[in-house]
């Protein structure tokens, strides 16, 4: 009977946001206004863009989404 290698399922890779000649990504963030005016980030996801006709949508990491939005090293339009 063969033996098949198992992939570890999990552990997302980390976005480098502060390098300029990275392609532009395109973030999905779920934001939850509460009653006191604060947000609360519910998830992030990001639009990976292998080639022009294949793309997939992953999860990213919401304390380095923050970090990166709180820095400015995200543009938001």
């Amino acid at each position: 009977m063969p033996k098949y290698n198992k992939r570890k399922k999990g552990g997302s890779k980390v976005i480098d946001y502060s390098s300029r000649n990275l392609r532009p990504k395109t973030f999905y963030a779920k934001f939850t206004r509460n009653r006191n005016g604060s947000f609360e980030l519910a998830r992030v996801n990001v639009l990976d863009v292998k080639n022009q006709f294949a793309t997939s949508i992953r999860r990213a990491d919401k304390r380095d989404f923050t970090r990166a939005l709180r820095n400015n090293e995200i543009v938001v339009s």
